[in-house]
């Protein structure tokens, strides 16, 4: 099986239209970590709808187009059909246009920008493009993200492609600040109620088959954490300040483990990478970068 390149490169979804609304903005807020003191008054501008400063996290953005990505690439007819387990979600850039508004109605469509062959698969990039919706019905593209995806077994169609690189070297020097965050044993409990209901992330049979102890952490939650963790650090906890963002997986995170997030400023960017305490793994690494405006 390999990938039939004409077919596969330009194929569109179609589109997916989604409400942010408070419980969803709160429920995604929890999800990584926001007021797990209920005395930290300092987190309530994310969990609480009816605090003077209330916003939308803009990692959101990850969860808020709403496309099924499995089915997106099962649905494709130049990509043959594949075990699911045989995906891997390598890296994930966001750029945040406008930042988000609840009880706004959101639309987003989908689309195969590149394939590239690594021998042993195919690596996908897979953008989405996002587009707020006003009352009269018009559309501002409000925030894109791009998954760079690995099917392991597709290989060998021939096609080096253009894949996005995003990811820096991180700096030699020490790090501006290290932020501990620790991660709870149900994170990912709540976590999935946000959007990625994938089984691995629950099911402790599920965890098994895919090679686990246990069920792991989602990838995008640990994403999220990193942000927060930048975002805290340098822009006073201002989510709104947040331009881009992308990073790598590197490895699994079992809920209930603390993270090192390491922080390197360098004008308005934040680079970042984080490993487990328990096990000293590095399970991710990528950037933050803030809007000029930022008080950084």
């Amino acid at each position: 099986m390999s990938i039939e390149v004409a077919k596969a490169i330009g194929f569109e979804t179609d589109e997916v239209k989604a409400l942010c609304t408070d419980r969803d903005a709160i429920l995604y807020s929890l999800g990584i970590g926001y007021s797990s003191d209920p005395m930290n008054a300092e987190e309530l501008s994310y969990s609480y709808e009816l605090h003077e400063d209330f916003k939308v996290f803009p990692t959101y953005t990850t969860c808020l187009h709403r496309t099924d990505i499995f089915k997106a690439l099962t649905s494709c007819p130049g990509i043959p059909n594949f075990n699911p387990m045989m995906l891997l979600h390598g890296e994930q850039r966001i750029q945040v246009l406008r930042p988000l508004k609840t009880g706004v109605e959101y639309v987003t469509k989908g689309k195969i920008a590149n394939v590239s062959d690594k021998g042993k698969g195919a690596l996908i990039q897979f953008d989405l493009l996002s587009s707020e919706i006003d009352d009269q019905g018009k559309k501002t593209l409000a925030f894109v993200n791009t998954l760079s995806l690995f099917i392991r077994g597709l290989g060998g169609f021939g096609l080096k492609g253009n894949p996005v690189e995003n990811i820096p070297a991180l700096p030699k020097r020490p790090a501006c600040k290290e932020v501990k965050q620790v991660t709870t044993p149900n994170q990912a409990i709540i976590y999935r109620l946000s959007g990625d209901i994938n089984p691995l992330h629950i099911d402790p049979n599920m965890a098994a088959l895919g090679g686990f102890d246990k069920p792991i952490l989602h990838g995008l939650c640990t994403y999220g954490i990193c942000a927060k963790a930048a975002i805290q650090t340098f822009t006073q906890g201002n989510g709104d300040a947040l331009k881009n963002m992308a990073a790598r997986f590197t490895s699994h995170v079992f809920p209930g483990e603390t993270l090192l997030i390491s922080l390197w400023k360098e004008g308005t960017r934040v680079q970042f990478s984080a490993r487990t305490q328990e096990r000293g793994l590095e399970v991710i690494v990528g950037f933050v970068e803030f809007n000029e405006k930022a008080k950084l």
